[in-house]
């Protein structure tokens, strides 16, 4: 009962300033009383007045230890009570006063932390992530194996760099001339292993470098020397790992100033490096992060630039049967025309790929299981987004016709074949669209049959002339037109052009093409079915655009 009245005495009596004090030793574990004034931005008074309080009530303790000139501030702590009323538990039992090298080491960490927050802005330093200790250590496995990494103190910085805001890392090891050099090296080249693992890319904002505050500039020179001889040998091909990182390591001797760590030029890289300021030191460092970024963002263009190529050339040797399986005519009208189509040629497929590479990379998915014969139907995302594609599509083919170009004006032959297709729903070669110099479709066909009809004339007249005077008298003229029709009256199936075969005087041969599309021609009793006139296409390509546009 005793002990409770004592913790509820001790807690009822805390003020504002009391609980910030307790806060911030039990984050940092050991801080001087300047620190203290500096972080609590309170007067030196007041800070005294209140750790004494404390003092008496148990919940923190001091010590001063030796100092060969002058007198060392006082180092504070929590007890245990005042570390079981901060964190809710009791700590696991320990000594009354710490170890003095842990007081040391560990004061001199916040320091750093303690001039970052103060003196850091003057010089353009802006602390935003400080980790210490455990919350610092990191673990990795790579293809390298695995690692760690012990810092004493993780620090995150901005800072101004070429007119933009930066973001440096740095993993803080403070030496008080306790660690040899071989463990220097060792934590080097784990930092080294990490960096070339690229541990820090989903950790950090950046490569965290490695800064070592130690006690003389001989120490940092022997330590600087030990780097460069452990350094590996460059690659010769450094450009095959877009993210590699030449990582920064550097050594100040202000272990025990951290005021010249943050704002002074103590900072060497090399033995003969001339010294630098910490922001002098991490500007480079901001730099090559941001080529690295530069670097990796080129690299992943690209290989999402093959895979898309990949993509579209799988849909387009597909193209067919992926129409087929899709299992809807407007889906499958606009698959074959950008895959078997006028778009079969490669630039064209692949600049449409990267317009549309969401709809490419769930049709490839989806085209994946089908081909396997699962008969997995086609999502209907997929579905909608080809249909509304093909109006996109059909709706810009028909516009071309219907906007009555010179082409259409004159009635082109060419546009004929193009047109009936349009009308009946599907989609056309755009440069069946596209006519060079239009020709007068009008002035072909009465011209091709004032030929035809010479011929005819001419040859129906040598026919009847030839015949014997009583077989002349029971032969009708028309039915030698009719035959001379049949054998010699061509036309064009695509531009419905007719043409006389007849070889003209004096040619043995002579080759059949149509005057206007250069296609084949056929006997016109032998024709298919010749496409309507273009003016009947263009009625039924503007009433079923009317009806596409009612549907939006």
């Amino acid at each position: 009962m005793n002990g409770g009245r004592s913790v509820a005495t001790r807690i009822d009596r805390l003020c504002a300033i009391d609980h910030d004090i307790l806060g911030l030793l039990q984050v940092h574990r050991v801080l001087t009383t300047p620190q203290l004034i500096t972080l609590t931005q309170r007067p030196e008074r007041t800070v005294d007045y209140r750790l004494t309080r404390l003092r008496e009530r148990s919940l923190v303790d001091r010590t001063r230890p030796y100092a060969a000139s002058g007198s060392a501030p006082f180092y504070w702590w929590l007890t245990r009570a005042g570390a079981r009323l901060v964190e809710g538990a009791s700590p696991a039992p320990g000594k009354g006063t710490p170890n003095p090298l842990f007081l040391r080491h560990t004061a001199a960490i916040a320091g750093l932390f303690v001039t970052l927050c103060d003196a850091g802005p003057s010089v353009g330093l802006t602390l935003s992530e400080w980790r210490r200790d455990e919350e610092a250590w990191e673990d990795w496995s790579g293809y390298r194996g695995t690692g760690r990494i012990r810092p004493d103190a993780y620090a995150e910085i901005h800072l101004d760099v070429d007119g933009h805001d930066g973001v440096a890392g740095a993993f803080v090891e403070v030496d008080f001339a306790t660690m040899d050099q071989a463990r220097l090296r060792a934590k080097v080249a784990r930092h080294r292993s990490y960096c070339a693992d690229t541990v820090w890319w989903d950790r950090h904002p950046c490569c965290p470098a490695l800064l070592l505050v130690t006690t003389s500039e001989a120490r940092v020179d022997r330590f600087l020397a030990g780097v460069e001889k452990d350094r590996p040998r460059p690659s010769a091909y450094p450009e095959e790992n877009p993210a590699h990182y030449d990582e920064l390591v550097a050594a100040c001797a202000a272990v025990t100033s951290p005021e010249e760590a943050v704002v002074a030029p103590v900072w060497r890289q090399a033995v003969g490096d001339a010294p630098v300021t910490l922001p002098q030191l991490l500007s480079p460092d901001v730099r090559q992060y941001r080529q690295v970024v530069a670097r990796l963002e080129a690299a992943q263009r690209q290989h999402d630039e093959c895979r898309r190529r990949q993509l579209v050339h799988d849909l387009h040797r597909y193209a067919h049967a992926l129409a087929d399986a899709i299992g809807d005519k407007e889906g499958a009208a606009v698959i074959r025309y950008l895959f078997a189509g006028p778009l079969n040629v490669l630039n064209h497929r692949e600049q449409w790929g990267l317009d549309h590479l969401d709809l490419v990379e769930q049709t490839a998915s989806w085209w994946a299981q089908a081909k396997t014969g699962t008969g997995t139907p086609a999502p209907s995302s997929v579905l909608s987004a080809w249909r509304a594609l093909y109006r996109e599509c059909w709706t810009a083919q028909a516009d071309v016709l219907l906007s009555g170009n010179e082409a259409v004006r004159t009635a082109d032959p060419r546009l004929c074949q193009p047109a009936a297709v349009l009308a009946d729903g599907a989609l056309v070669d755009d440069r069946d669209l596209q006519l060079g110099s239009p020709i007068d479709g009008r002035a072909v066909v009465d011209e091709a049959m004032a030929e035809h009809e010479r011929r005819r004339s001419a040859a129906v007249a040598r026919a009847l002339r030839d015949l014997p005077l009583h077989r002349r008298l029971r032969t009708e003229r028309a039915d030698l037109e009719a035959a001379y029709d049949a054998e010699h009256l061509f036309v064009c199936p695509s531009c419905a052009v007719p043409c006389n075969d007849e070889a003209p005087p004096g040619h043995s041969y002579h080759v059949l093409a149509c005057r206007c599309c250069g296609g084949a021609l056929v006997r016109l009793v032998d024709a298919p079915v010749l496409p309507p006139t273009l003016a009947e296409s263009l009625e039924r390509i503007a009433a079923r655009r009317t009806r596409l546009s009612d549907r939006r």
